[in-house]
């Protein structure tokens, strides 16, 4: 009977961490173009019953051959999980977050996990 409820327990505690485990971690991009380089963290973390998504974003601006002072940016929002489609509605922007194996998407936007 212990056996029994070993693995039941053991069943409901492997479920319940396979949603908290899809999405949270530190994910990034970077891209580089003539105007300047631009280098993109999303970390996501699991908050009560919704995610805590905090972006920080550097971007190195090019003026006329010139390299300016980078910009910094920081920025926190929620989002919830929708289990029939398995992404990630953001709260504020309305956008969806899709994951598949190590490659986060948000929109056409793609992160690679660190």
């Amino acid at each position: 009977m212990k056996v029994v409820i070993f693995f039941v327990v053991l069943l409901i505690a492997c479920n319940g961490s396979d949603k908290s485990n899809l999405f949270a971690g530190t994910y990034v991009r970077s891209s580089e173009h003539e105007f300047g380089k631009e280098y993109d963290t999303l970390v996501i973390s699991e908050f009560m019953d919704q995610y805590k998504i905090t972006r920080k974003w550097r971007y190195e601006r090019v003026l006329d051959g010139v390299w300016q002072e980078p910009q910094f940016k920081i920025k926190n929002t929620t989002a919830y999980y929708d289990d029939k489609y398995r992404l990630l509605h953001e709260n504020e922007t309305g956008n969806k977050i899709s994951i598949d194996k190590k490659i986060l998407f948000v929109g056409p936007t793609r992160y690679k996990k660190i």
